[in-house]
């Protein structure tokens, strides 16, 4: 699936009532290897930074889609936990290369709507929401290509 078809369809999703989490992890069903309502129960109390205005939804659900892509699944297996760790504290980073914060509220309630990437201008995405989850998007496949 190309970039811009994933990030459509998780924008779809997010626009018919997922939440952020949801919206992402979803979009990346495949990789995750489960069905859309699994992955939907699961991380529906992410939205909204844990319904406490916390880490970001987006970042949430993408913090999934790399813990399927690269599972620490034997707790004696500690190169797995390291790898799947240094995936994620990636993910962070680059987050923070184009956001100010990983923290919901902190970015929700941002004055102006942050800078959207082209991918998201194409698309005609301008809510900030909406920006933060076509990011993840973005990020995630530029992570999962550099395999």
């Amino acid at each position: 699936m190309e970039t811009i078809e994933r990030a459509q369809l998780a924008w779809d999703y997010h626009r018919t009532g997922y939440n952020c989490a949801q919206a992402v992890a979803c979009a990346f069903s495949d990789v995750i290897g489960l069905p859309l309502e699994q992955i939907a129960a699961l991380t529906g109390a992410f939205g909204g930074g844990f319904r406490a205005g916390e880490i970001c939804g987006a970042i949430s659900g993408a913090a999934m889609v790399l813990g399927a892509r690269w599972p620490h699944d034997d707790p004696r297996d500690m190169k797995a936990k390291s790898f799947v760790s240094k995936k994620v504290m990636a993910f962070q980073k680059r987050f923070l290369e184009r956001f100010p914060a990983m923290c919901c509220r902190e970015i929700r309630d941002l004055p102006t709507p942050p800078e959207a990437s082209p991918l998201a201008v194409q698309l005609g995405i301008t809510k900030s929401c909406d920006i933060y989850i076509v990011s993840a998007v973005e990020l995630l496949e530029e992570m999962l290509a550099e395999e």
